[in-house]
Formats: C-alpha cells, sequence, structure tokens
C-alpha cells in the first residue's frame, strides 16, 4: 500500500451574479478557470461554464419546487472531489450567501476538514431592483431595506413575522416567494402596509428573458401573472423613483456579434458593457495568403523602392508586419516610405507597431483614400496596396487613372467558417439587433443564416456606408449606420437605436 497523501482540493463557493455573466467577480472568474470540477445552478449563465475549458461540469440545479439533486448529495459530492484532490467551484446564481444555503455548504465542508474559500457574489437582492434602475435605499424615500425570503423552506428558523417586516418601513424587497406572492401582499396589507404601496416584479433579472412589471402591491400578482420564476419583487417609494436611464431599455437585448472568432472580443466587451446580451456567430474567417509575389513586393518595400504602402486594414497591418518580420525587417524599413491608411483603428494598429500614418481620411473608405492620395499628388509615384483579396478595386483603379504606379499584394483571404452549431442554436432564438463590420461579415451571415431565416427581419446596424450598402443588397434591414465607421462609433449606434425601442417585450425576440 503507497504511504503516499492525496493532498485535499481547495473547494470555492462562488457567487455567479444575477444573470449577466459580466457581473461575476474577478475572483470567481479565476476559480473557474482553475476548477477541475465545477457543480453548478440551473440557471447559470452558459457563458460562465466557458471559462472552466478544463473543468468537468456537473448541473446540479434545482427546478423550483423540486430537486434535481438533494443538498445533502450536492454536499457528499464537494467533499469527494476534494479528497481526490481536485480544485472544485461549486457554483451558485447571485449570491451564495443570501438565501443560497452557501452558509450550510461551507459547515458541511468545515466540518468535515474539507479547505473552503468564500467568494461572494453580486445579488439579485439588489441587483435587480438596478436592472430598473431602483435603488433599493434612497434618501428621497427609504433609508432601510429588509430582505426576506418567500420560502421558508424546512430549516429551523422562525417563520417570519410579516407585520414586522411591514412596521419596519423603508423597502421591501421578497426573493423566492412569487408563487405565494397574493398571500404576502396580503399579510403586509393586515399589518398596515397601503394596499397601493407602489412595487415591482422583475423576472430573470440581468439575462435575456427579463421582464418586469410595475403595480400597486395588491394588484402586482394579478397585473404581472405571466412573469415565472425567479422573480425578485420590490415593494416601496423607491420603485417610484425608477432611473430614466436611456440604458435600462438595453438591458436583455440580443445583439449579434458577426465579426472573426479572433476579433470579436473587442466589440463584445464594449457592448457588455451597454448590458446588452451578446450573441457570437462568427461569419468570417481571416486565412493568411503567402506567394511568390508577396514575398517580392516586400522585399521591394523594406528595401525603399515604394514611395507610398497604403494599408487598408487592421488585418493588413498585422500581416504586413509578420512579412516584414521574415525578411528581417521593423518598422524602421519604413522610414523613407509614407504611409497611408484607412481608418482610425488602422492607424492605430500602425501606431502600435511605431509607425504613424501620414494620412487617413476623414471618411473610412476606399474612393476617400483615393482621393486624398490624389490631392498628395501621384504621378509617376510608385504605390504598394496591402488588401484583402476581395478588396474593392476602387483605390486601384482611382490611383492608376491618376497615373500611378501601383502593385497590390492580398496578404490574407476572407472565408465563411464552418458553423458553429452552438452559435447558430443561440442565433435561432432570437436576436433583437445584429452588427455588421465588413461587407465580408454580412455575406457571411448571408451564407450562414439565409436559409433560416428572412433577412429583412433582422435588424441591423452597420460599422460604416460601404457595409450598408452591402447589407442592403443582401436583403437585410439596416436600422442604422455608424456616424463615426470604428467599433466605437458602431457601439454608440447600437445604444441609440436600442435606447429609442423601450424596454424589451415579454419573451424572447425571435426572427420572424
Amino acid at each position: 500500500m503507497s504511504d503516499t497523501q492525496i493532498e485535499l482540493g481547495l473547494v470555492y463557493l462562488v457567487g455567479a451574479g444575477p444573470g449577466d455573466p459580466g457581473l461575476i467577480t474577478l475572483t470567481g472568474a479565476q476559480a473557474l478557470r482553475d476548477a477541475d470540477v465545477v457543480l453548478h445552478d440551473r440557471l447559470v449563465a452558459a457563458e460562465l461554464l466557458k471559462l472552466a475549458e478544463n473543468a468537468d461540469l456537473v448541473d446540479v440545479g434545482k427546478a423550483p419546487g423540486g430537486a434535481a439533486v438533494s443538498q445533502q448529495q450536492i454536499n457528499r459530492m464537494m467533499i469527494d472531489h476534494s479528497r481526490r484532490g481536485r480544485r472544485v467551484v461549486r457554483l451558485k446564481g447571485g449570491d451564495p450567501f443570501v438565501f443560497g444555503r452557501g452558509g450550510e455548504e461551507a459547515s458541511a465542508l468545515g466540518a468535515a476538514g474539507i479547505p473552503v474559500q468564500l467568494v461572494p457574489g453580486v445579488s439579485s437582492a439588489h441587483a435587480a431592483a438596478a436592472a430598473l434602475g431602483i435603488a433599493v435605499t434612497d434618501r428621497r424615500a427609504a433609508s432601510a431595506v429588509t430582505v426576506v425570503t418567500g420560502s421558508e423552506g424546512d430549516g429551523d428558523a422562525p417563520p417570519i413575522d410579516w407585520g414586522a417586516v411591514a412596521r419596519v418601513g423603508g423597502t421591501i424587497v421578497v426573493m423566492m416567494g412569487w408563487r405565494d406572492f397574493d398571500e404576502i401582499a396580503r399579510r403586509l396589507i393586515a399589518a398596515g402596509m397601503p394596499a397601493d404601496a407602489p412595487a415591482a416584479a422583475i423576472e430573470q433579472a440581468w439575462t435575456s428573458s427579463q421582464r418586469s412589471v410595475f403595480a400597486p402591491l395588491n394588484q402586482l400578482r394579478a397585473r404581472a401573472a405571466d412573469l415565472q420564476p425567479p422573480v425578485t419583487v420590490v415593494v416601496g417609494e423607491v420603485t417610484t423613483l425608477a432611473t430614466p436611464d436611456i440604458q435600462r431599455n438595453i438591458i436583455g437585448r440580443r445583439v449579434l456579434v458577426t465579426r472573426a472568432a479572433t476579433q470579436a472580443d473587442s466589440l463584445t466587451q464594449r457592448l457588455r458593457a451597454l448590458n446588452a446580451q451578446v450573441v457570437q456567430l462568427p461569419t468570417i474567417e481571416i486565412r493568411p495568403m503567402r506567394d511568390e509575389s508577396v514575398d517580392a513586393a516586400v522585399q521591394r518595400l523594406v528595401e525603399g523602392s515604394y514611395d507610398i504602402v497604403a494599408v487598408t486594414s487592421v488585418n493588413g497591418v498585422g500581416l504586413l508586419w509578420d512579412a516584414m518580420r521574415q525578411h528581417g525587417h521593423d518598422a524602421r524599413a519604413l522610414n523613407n516610405t509614407r504611409v497611408a491608411a484607412i481608418g482610425s483603428e488602422t492607424a492605430k494598429a500602425l501606431a502600435n507597431r511605431g509607425v504613424v500614418a501620414d494620412l487617413v481620411p476623414e471618411t473610412f473608405t476606399s474612393a476617400a483614400l483615393a482621393d486624398a492620395l490624389t490631392e498628395w499628388g501621384v504621378e509617376n509615384r510608385r504605390i504598394l496596396l496591402v488588401r484583402a483579396l476581395q478588396a474593392s478595386r476602387v483605390l486601384r483603379d482611382q490611383l492608376r487613372a491618376a497615373a500611378a504606379d501601383v502593385d497590390e499584394i492580398a496578404l490574407y483571404d476572407i472565408v465563411t467558417p464552418n458553423a458553429d452549431v452552438d452559435a447558430l442554436a443561440e442565433f435561432k432564438r432570437g436576436v433583437d439587433l445584429v452588427t455588421l463590420t465588413s461587407p465580408s461579415t454580412a455575406r457571411g451571415l448571408c451564407d450562414l443564416a439565409g436559409k433560416l431565416v428572412d433577412l429583412d427581419s433582422l435588424h441591423t446596424v452597420c460599422i460604416g456606408p460601404v457595409t450598408a450598402e452591402a447589407a442592403r443588397q443582401l436583403g437585410f434591414r439596416v436600422v442604422a449606420t455608424a456616424e463615426t465607421h470604428t467599433i466605437d462609433g458602431l457601439v454608440q449606434a447600437v445604444g441609440r437605436y436600442l435606447a429609442g425601442l423601450g424596454p424589451p417585450a415579454a419573451g424572447i425576440r425571435k426572427p420572424e
């Protein structure tokens, strides 16, 4: 028998937050990345589970009124995995320590001698209200908040004294009490709370399925009969002070990001900052291209044979630098060559590599760059164009018409990737808005989804006029175009458009 003793694995009790995956703490996210096994609740965002790339995922969620796995079984699973030396994350919605049985689980682990780290989460007790612009405490209306559960369960805690709750004053937040809320409201009113006290009910706060109803206390359950658990109820004058923040209308809106998988994060993060629910469906894939003609042109470039090099995209910048490095050169090779770029993002990519673009037209199009270069005077100038295989020939043709000596190299191809089954399924669930960052993303989405939905039913926001025109020709309904043709400009256009729609309609929006 071996004398080797397996070191106990650390168990993290982690709060996932109220629904939006972006509301988990940094510590919680890191625990998921490091986990060997994750025991998660039913309503935890699927995107959070993707952080646990190397972990076994075990759904131990409990449906309302029943239990898929008993609490005792969950405790035993955590203990067993720890004793096998595995790092365990027990991932629970909201905050495990606010009506989440986190204390019970921590006690069970402690009694078994299992090391445990507590990672609180953002609780729906206040976050659900915040999703509607409601602050549960406000000096104008409430200096106290009482949080109660409407599901008292079978523990040893004394029953809730609803009369005492009503007499405290301030704001009352009721969690897990929707099915019995008529009785809860009756008891509060019987204890002296006004029948017409303002109240709000929020279903699945901070998710794409968020719905809400404002109504007097005695009418709330009837007016919001369609809402299904989990529902958080807020009672009190603070509900009349809901912040008229336009971004509240964006919470729960599903926005499709169609950029290449390697480039989607920047747009995704900005949209999440608006509280949008992002669905990623990559509709293009960037495939680098190299051949003898490319190598020959790059060699001429680093030798100083070109007067001007024009780069049309961020992808082009990265791949051009890769090619230059393979020839043993860096930005210093361009000291005697003027550099032109389409778009501020392309100029930024150049700056990150030590090159300040000499020319960036105000309008981020090939035609605008051609006009600007022509004003410089390009007759008999040697110009190298760095582009994608499918790029417009407008820039080349206009420069040649102005008597420039133009070479062009295609450093990459843009293709439609194989459909990601999970991503396509999320798209088919429905989206409120589609974002398109190039004509290629429009064509790619048409290829992937054109047979699944009527493209005219997809409300689309485009990064610029060229993309918008390509989208219209394919049949998309373009509802907005970014004023500034950048990712930030696109996000601003998305925010303005969604804010003007009002709160999301009940249920999930499906492409019609």
